[in-house]
């Protein structure tokens, strides 16, 4: 999964990009195969704002958080995402197919 981390009106450090790749490593998620990942955090005069873009094989989810404290208002991002992806992993996994013996099975009691 490639990261891209882009700051705007700042500059980001090793602490920031560290802590972005912790809180986006538990998003690499096999059944969504996720290509890449891009956050883009920008601060305006006392707040600041991310906004993250998680690219799958044939899915884009995104979030944009605004808040005082930019590690917190990556949390929140990340945690919007989240819950994204763990609607779309069920979403996934309810379409599959099911057994066709089971389906015979059904058929045949009614």
């Amino acid at each position: 999964m490639l990261i891209n981390v882009t700051g705007r009106q700042f500059e980001i450090t090793p602490a920031i990009q560290h802590q972005t790749e912790m809180v986006l490593a538990p998003l690499d998620i096999p059944a969504l195969k996720v290509t890449s990942v891009n956050v883009v955090m920008s601060r305006e005069k006392n707040h600041f704002q991310v906004s993250l873009v998680l690219n799958c094989k044939y899915h884009t989810l995104k979030a944009e958080v605004e808040d005082f404290d930019l590690y917190r208002a990556l949390d929140a991002a990340a945690a919007k995402v989240e819950a994204q992806c763990q609607d779309l992993k069920e979403k996934i996994q309810d379409h599959r197919c099911t057994a066709v013996g089971a389906e015979q099975g059904e058929n045949q009691e009614n």
